[in-house]
Parts: C-alpha cells; sequence; structure tokens
C-alpha cells in the first residue's frame, strides 16, 4: 500500500469540529444527511456524530485494499475505542498509526479525522455517549466476526437467513435499538408503553434497510469480494454462485432476487409500523424514520425483477424521487391512515 497524508485536504476543513462533523455527513451520506438534518438540539449532535462513527466502522469494512485479517483486527481496535476514555487522542493515533490507503475520498478523510468525532462525543451528556458507545461497539466487534470468514477465501458469503439476519442485526439493526434509545430519552412524550412497542420492532426497520441495499448492490459487493445474498438462497434455486452467471440461470438468479426483496419488505412493513407508533407531534422524529423507509420501498419497488443488477448496472431512485418522497410524506406525516395509503401503493409494484 502507498502512505497518504493523515490529513485529508486539510485546508478546506472546518476548523471547529462540530462543523466538520456537519459538514462530512453531507459529503459522506446525501440520504442520511437529510433525515438527520430534520432533528433538532442533543438529539440532532448525537445521532449525527453516531452516524459518522458507525461510518467509520463501515469505511474499515467496506476498504477494497485491507486483507480481511487487517480490516478485522482494526474493526477490533475500533471497538476497543469506546467508551471514550479521558487518553482517546492518544488512543486514535495508534489506531491510525497503520491505517494507509491507496486512494483517497470522503470516507477515508473522515476515517482518519476520527478524533474530530470524539471531540464532540464527550461533550454529549453521559447517558446519550453510554448508548452510542454500545451500539458502535457492538456493530464494529460484529463487522470483525463476519471478517474473518474472508481470511481465506477469494469469495465470502453469508450461508442462509440466519446468516443473513445475524449480519444485518450488527450493521443496522444495533442503529435502530440505539435511534429508539436516544428518541425515548430525549421526549417525555415518548412513554414507557410507547418505548417498548418501538424497542420491540427497532431491530426490524434496521434490517428492512440493509436489506434493501444488499438487494440493489450485489454486483458491487460481489466486486470487493462479498456475496450478502445467502449462499443457500442459491443452491435452493439451482445455482451454484462462484461458477453459474446470470446469463447462463437468469430465471434463478430473479428468483433469487425476488426472495430477498420479500424478506427485506417484510422488514419494511415492521419499520412502517415501528414510524406510525411515534407519537403525531413528534413531527421531527417521524419524518427522520419517514423518509429513509419510503427511499427503500421505493427502492425495491424500481429493482424488483431488476436482472441488469447482476450484470454491475446501477439501478435506484433518482433525486426526483427523493424530492417527491420529501413533500409527500412531509404534508401527510400526521396522518397514519394516508401515510399508510401511500406506503401500499408503492408496494403494490412488488409482487407478494
Amino acid at each position: 500500500m502507498v502512505d497518504s497524508p493523515k490529513i485529508y485536504d486539510a485546508s478546506r476543513m472546518p476548523r471547529k469540529d462540530l462543523a466538520f462533523c456537519k459538514q462530512y455527513l453531507d459529503k459522506v451520506s446525501r440520504t442520511f444527511s437529510l433525515n438527520i438534518n430534520v432533528l433538532r438540539g442533543t438529539p440532532y449532535r448525537g445521532i449525527l456524530l453516531a452516524y459518522l462513527l458507525c461510518r467509520i466502522a463501515d469505511t474499515i469494512e467496506d476498504d477494497g485494499y485491507f486483507p480481511a485479517q487487517h480490516k478485522a483486527q482494526k474493526l477490533r481496535d475500533y471497538s476497543r475505542l469506546f467508551p471514550p476514555s479521558k487518553d482517546f487522542p492518544k488512543k486514535i493515533e495508534t489506531f491510525l498509526s497503520d491505517m494507509s490507503f491507496t486512494h483517497q475520498n470522503d470516507c477515508i478523510a473522515l476515517l482518519l479525522n476520527t478524533h474530530r468525532v470524539f471531540n464532540e462525543l464527550v461533550k454529549l451528556p453521559a447517558n446519550m455517549i453510554a448508548v452510542i458507545s454500545h451500539h458502535v461497539r457492538e456493530m464494529a466487534q460484529g463487522m470483525a466476526e463476519f471478517q474473518e470468514r474472508g481470511k481465506k477465501r477469494s469469495l465470502a458469503f453469508l450461508e442462509d437467513q440466519n446468516d443473513l439476519e445475524r449480519y444485518c442485526y450488527f450493521v443496522a439493526g444495533t442503529v435502530g435499538l440505539m435511534i429508539t434509545t436516544v428518541f425515548s430519552e430525549s421526549s417525555r412524550k415518548v412513554t414507557g408503553i410507547i418505548q417498548k412497542r418501538l424497542e420491540k420492532r427497532s431491530v426490524q426497520f434496521g434490517l428492512g434497510l440493509q436489506i434493501t441495499n444488499i438487494a440493489k448492490d450485489f454486483f458491487g459487493d460481489r466486486q470487493r469480494g462479498w456475496c450478502y445474498v445467502p449462499r443457500s438462497f442459491f443452491l435452493e434455486a439451482g445455482i451454484d454462485p462462484l461458477i453459474d452467471t446470470y446469463s447462463d440461470k437468469a430465471d434463478a438468479y430473479l428468483r433469487v432476487h425476488k426472495r430477498l426483496v420479500h424478506i427485506a419488505l417484510a422488514y419494511l412493513d415492521e419499520a412502517l409500523l415501528y414510524t406510525l407508533d411515534i407519537p403525531r407531534t413528534l413531527v421531527r422524529y417521524r419524518l427522520f424514520c419517514l423518509w429513509p423507509l419510503f427511499m427503500a420501498v421505493e427502492t425495491l419497488a424500481r429493482v424488483y425483477g431488476e436482472g441488469s443488477l447482476f450484470e454491475g448496472e446501477v439501478v435506484k431512485i433518482g433525486r426526483n424521487d427523493v424530492r417527491r418522497i420529501v413533500r409527500n410524506t412531509s404534508l401527510l406525516v400526521m396522518s397514519n391512515s394516508a401515510l399508510e395509503k401511500m406506503y401500499r401503493t408503492v408496494e403494490k409494484r412488488i409482487g407478494r
């Protein structure tokens, strides 16, 4: 690997750490910057920082150049930074000391400036630091566990649906639990009864979003040496995923993909119920959930039965779709029946 500077384009980076975090939220995720920016106050700062900390773990996991063993070790090292100790700057410096990259992008820049996110993390209320630390640590440790599988394989697979759900729990279900806790501790309107209902579906919400990403990112993931579509799905459809191409067995590949879409959709159904359980007057919390939910179900409708995904074509919703979703959900945010009707209209484009 070629060593790269520890600071990426430093002259353009804000001097204040919170400003840096806000800037890099927009750089590393247009989708989640929308719904995070709808929040206010401590929940906004907490979820902003939590997202960036999760993104740092994602950047390590997704790197296409690091060997799997190195990624697993760095993810474990990262998990040990939580909760932050008094000497966290020194620990982060050690953590980054052997992180060299062959390329540069905004996600890597964020990773190389981990200390700036921690500088803001330690300013949060103690209970929020504890919640964020617990779930980011669990996420990083889970990612490390799955990276271990890629040590000796040119292409690593998840084995079956249980394996898929366990992986998605670590990378997304943990986020659902964390957000629910932040919401519950930040508003008295989230009563104990409501909190229990939200907690019941927190993990499902995360799984729905993550499996949607897997359904649309098959080719890109495979290029990085991972197939998150379970091996058992292919075998049960009569496909050898190491040998058979889409052109060889197109119908079978489409059956596998539709199966995955239906699993994602079932979890998004639970995500809708989660959102409708949030008190109507907590408009910003509702919008925070509604935007990624409707973007996900719209994505599933767009990619359903789309064989070109297996040949490298990128299929996704466009900016006009995002604007429409933001506009319509904002108008209907306080009406459970209208939101459900809107959701079912999109869902009908996906054959059950």
